[in-house]
């Protein structure tokens, strides 16, 4: 069975999850990010006129996966090869946070990543000498300049005026307890300052557009910082409702002075926190939930209850109604065996595949290096088609009906059995009619 990248699909409006297309709701939705080899041509509603090689990345880079490429697709007004057949084969949409693994690149591991992802987060100058080559290989592929969006990261703390800088209680100065770094009031100044260095880092890293970083509500936690930051307007702590508010201005300011640039804007946390922090998504139309089903370092056998579970699923959905992105990261940044690290990939990936609407990315990590941050695997890359509906809940397993397949996941503590209606291919390549998934487990299942 040839692989071929995964997608879901409904009313897509969003290329990459931020340039937004004209379309009618209803009629048949584009797919974006397909990773083509340069020379490969698409015409709609056929099948691909080249076929594509298989590629496999370096094992630097930590993929081992064959990446088939298939979709049936054609090209937009800004250069990203879409879909607009429905029965096409679509990709899932790759988004690797780079930026955490502080890693340098070879030209050919830069190429290895162009071929496995659709946007990557990085630092300026990391991969600025291999931008054409990774571009050549993948055109769709969008990489955004690290920026932090609310914390001023000079040693001295004293870049800026000093009413810019966020003071606790007592009149001193916050900082991170991580890094150091200084907290700043999220103010209409400060927005100003962040978009000019979003202009200013597009220019130098020659980068598509800018990631800003920690604008979620973790200043306002005690131990993340060394005090709570005051609102001047009450002399008060800062509310949460407050704080993303006029983080989302940031935002805001940031697409008005970069119009042609990809945003992304951190700070979602995960489905249990999107109440508060769904603001930064509309205003930014792409945002990262870091946290996505766990929090990096817990042990690796600590699964999300079922109700956390679904907020994290919903959040996709919810995203995918307005043809915005959640690019969701699960960390399983822990000693795990090999068998843990494919319970957890698995489960990760088919908790996205029920709530991803295809604007959505999908990160599974197992380590803050290079290559835990590029994980690919065969997984990544079966044959499930597009989605019929949505998800339902049959007889105590969460399921989503593909054109080719099924996506089935167990987020209970006790094993639940799925009856297929007939004859598919599991993950491990065993062919079954039902299959009985142990607790807080996903299996797919192709025709």
């Amino acid at each position: 069975m040839k692989a071929l990248r995964i997608h879901g699909v409904s009313t897509r409006l969003a290329v990459l999850g931020v340039v937004l297309l004209a379309g009618v709701v209803g009629a048949a939705a584009p797919y974006f990010g397909a990773r083509l080899e340069a020379g490969t041509t698409r015409t709609p509603g056929v099948a691909s006129s080249a076929v594509a090689p298989t590629i496999i990345s370096p094992a630097a880079i930590g993929g081992d996966g064959s990446l088939t490429n298939g979709a049936t697709s054609t090209a937009n007004d800004f250069g990203i090869t879409v879909s607009t057949a429905s029965g096409s084969a679509p990709w899932l949409l790759r988004f690797s946070p780079l930026y955490m693994g502080g890693g340098k690149f070879t030209l050919a591991q830069a190429q290895a990543l162009a071929r496995n992802y659709d946007i990557i987060a990085e630092h300026t100058g990391v991969l600025t000498p291999y931008v054409a080559a990774m571009k050549a290989i993948n055109p769709a592929l969008k990489i955004v300049v690290y920026i932090n969006g609310a914390f001023d990261q000079s040693s001295a703390g004293n870049k800026y005026p000093l009413s810019w800088y966020a003071k606790d209680a007592k009149g001193n100065r916050v900082r991170s307890v991580s890094f150091g770094n200084w907290l700043m009031l999220p103010t209409a100044q400060w927005a100003s300052t962040v978009a000019s260095m979003c202009k200013s880092q597009i220019a130098q890293s020659k980068y598509d557009g800018c990631f800003l970083d920690t604008l979620g509500i973790g200043p306002l936690l005690p131990g993340y910082v060394t005090g709570l930051p005051i609102d001047p307007s009450t002399h008060k702590v800062f509310t949460s409702s407050t704080w993303i508010a006029d983080q989302s201005k940031t935002v805001t300011a940031v697409k008005t002075a970069n119009t042609s640039a990809v945003v992304v804007a951190n700070g979602l946390a995960d489905g249990q926190k999107f109440s508060q922090t769904n603001p930064l998504l509309a205003a930014a139309h792409m945002a990262m939930s870091e946290i996505w089903l766990r929090v990096s370092h817990n042990p690796e056998n600590s699964f999300p209850s079922t109700a956390d579970w679904l907020q994290d699923v919903n959040m996709l959905t919810y995203a995918g109604s307005h043809g915005w992105g959640v690019m969701t990261v699960t960390k399983l940044w822990v000693k795990a065996t090999p068998a843990q690290v494919e319970q957890w990939h698995r489960f990760a990936l088919g908790t996205f595949l029920l709530g991803d609407s295809g604007s959505s990315g999908y990160c599974f990590t197992t380590s803050q290096t290079a290559g835990g941050l590029s994980v690919d695997t065969s997984d990544d890359t079966v044959a499930i088609g597009t989605p019929t509906g949505a998800y339902s809940l049959v007889s105590g397993v969460y399921r989503r009906t593909f054109t080719n397949g099924i996506v089935a996941v167990n987020p209970g503590s006790s094993s639940v059995t799925i009856n297929l209606g007939g004859t598919y291919i599991n993950l491990s390549g065993g062919h079954v009619t039902s299959e009985t998934l142990a607790p807080h487990t996903s299996d797919i299942f192709i025709k």
